[in-house]
């Protein structure tokens, strides 16, 4: 038997009804939270139902037009008779018409973008933060424009008040989108999966102990409420600017932890400022405090995308020293590493010795059979040499089907033995009855000699080889 989570979810997927009321319920709740946290008439520390509808768009799309409407329309007609406005019920059906309209079309626009950029091949975490971020502050701003438009419409607010609560407005909204959207956005798409929504690099596994998760989260707490007492104690409004720093430990939960937890810490951070502004009565200071959550949120959300992006640049780095075709080492890694290799022997005067070879008539291997059957060969000798290489030993493809081998610790000679076995192994491949065969230059390394004379004397021999019929390795005469 089905546990009672696994049905309800499975109900709510099949149940249109059910997935439109739990949604209606849960705004008109969230929009309840948001109220314990106003300060002023049409303005709260910062304004929940904003995530809550930003994302409920980016996750359900248009199926979330209409509960959201009728919850919009109920709950005016409840302001209307709590503040005892002037209106018919009629007029407050309209008003509440309206001001559904003017919040729910911005988010829904801004949500459809984003799930969009979610799809789009090779986004990446950072651009989709930085979008995010973008369009929560534009739309949650006309979002405050368009309600506050329909609001002086229809005699809720009067004209004269429009200037003081504009901005509080907007930035309440916006903090309720930055910091609960992501949450939001995760538990609707744990009931509702959506294969239009692709937020795969924000899922991680958690990269501490819970122990640890705990203890980050007490810092913070603990920080927060110093900080809040710092300005209730002095009653100045420079002391309130002291909550920016929290940014710090959000950072550090964002670098260290997985996004899951980090948009946790942030919320808990967010309800915890809104909830200290009223108990301490800082309402003088709350524009400051209103910021800070924005600022933090865009702080913590960026942190998300730091591990992604040290990702990135390890992936490259891989690319950048390793050849695509054969996986052996690129040039550029070749020649790092060769530096590095030749100063320690320098300094140690021990032997080194470099390879360079290539194989005898490669180019009738491409046009007779082909160049996937060319690009097959070169990946048989890159495995062969290497395996037959010490762990320290680099192979790395110059190009073509030429390759180049660095041996610290080796003399020529000692070389020539372990080149001479794997010239004997390459001519054991066969290509449809042909054998292979490959030309071999060495060269030990001189007094005072760098990289690309060594390189030089090597390719030489390499030439020589090949001058005298190929098939052969040939040790190039110190200079």
């Amino acid at each position: 038997m089905p546990t009672f989570p696994t049905s309800l979810k499975s109900m709510l997927m099949t149940s249109a009804i059910m997935r439109s009321f739990l949604l209606f319920v849960a705004w008109i709740a969230v929009w309840q939270v948001g109220r314990l946290v106003e300060y002023t008439d049409h303005a709260s520390v910062w304004f929940p139902v904003s995530g809550l509808t930003f994302a409920a768009f980016m996750v359900l799309g248009k199926r979330a037009f209409l509960p959201i409407m009728v919850g919009a329309i109920l709950i005016t007609i409840q302001q209307g008779h709590q503040y005892q406005l002037p209106l018919t019920m009629l007029e407050m059906v309209w008003a509440g018409f309206l001001f559904g309209l003017a919040h729910t079309l911005p988010y829904w626009a801004a949500a459809w973008l984003i799930a969009r950029l979610s799809l789009k091949p090779g986004h990446s975490a950072p651009e989709l933060i930085v979008t995010f971020l973008l369009v929560a502050g534009i739309s949650a701003l006309v979002v405050t424009a368009l309600v506050i438009t329909s609001l002086v419409y229809t005699n809720q607010l009067p004209l004269n008040e429009v200037k003081d609560t504009l901005l509080p407005f907007w930035v309440g909204d916006m903090a309720g989108v930055v910091v609960l959207t992501p949450l939001f956005a995760g538990i609707l798409l744990k009931l509702f999966p959506n294969p239009n929504m692709n937020l795969n690099e924000f899922i991680s596994e958690d990269t501490d102990s819970w122990n640890s998760r705990i203890q980050k989260m007490a810092l913070n707490v603990v920080l927060i409420v110093l900080t809040m007492l710092l300005a209730y104690w002095s009653g100045s409004q420079e002391s309130s600017f002291a909550v920016f720093f929290l940014a710090v430990t959000h950072m550090w939960i964002a670098c260290t932890e997985s996004p899951k937890f980090n948009v946790i810490s942030l919320v808990v951070s967010s309800v915890l400022i809104a909830v200290l502004v009223h108990a301490l009565g800082l309402m003088e200071h709350v524009m400051v405090y209103q910021f800070a959550i924005n600022v933090i949120a865009a702080n913590a959300l960026f942190g998300i995308a730091i591990p992604q992006l040290k990702a990135y640049n390890r992936e490259l780095e891989g690319q950048i020293q390793t050849d695509a075709l054969t996986q052996v080492s690129s040039r550029p890694h070749m020649e790092q590493r060769a530096e590095t290799e030749i100063a320690a022997s320098h300094k140690s005067g021990s032997p080194l010795s470099m390879v360079v070879f290539d194989l005898d008539d490669f180019k009738a291997i491409n046009d007779q059979h082909g160049h996937q059957m060319g690009d097959k060969v070169l990946q048989m000798v890159s495995e062969l040499t290497q395996s037959a290489l010490r762990k320290h030993d680099v192979i790395a493809r110059f190009g073509g089907d030429e390759f180049v081998l660095l041996m610290p610790g080796l003399s020529s000679s000692e070389t020539q033995v372990v080149v001479e076995r794997i010239r004997q192994q390459i001519g054991e491949i066969k290509i449809q009855g042909a054998q292979l065969a490959c030309s071999f230059g060495i060269a030990a390394l001189a007094a005072g000699e760098d990289f690309h004379t060594l390189f030089m004397r090597a390719d030489r021999a390499l030439y020589s080889a090949k001058q005298s019929g190929g098939n052969q390795s040939v040790i190039a005469d110190l200079q």
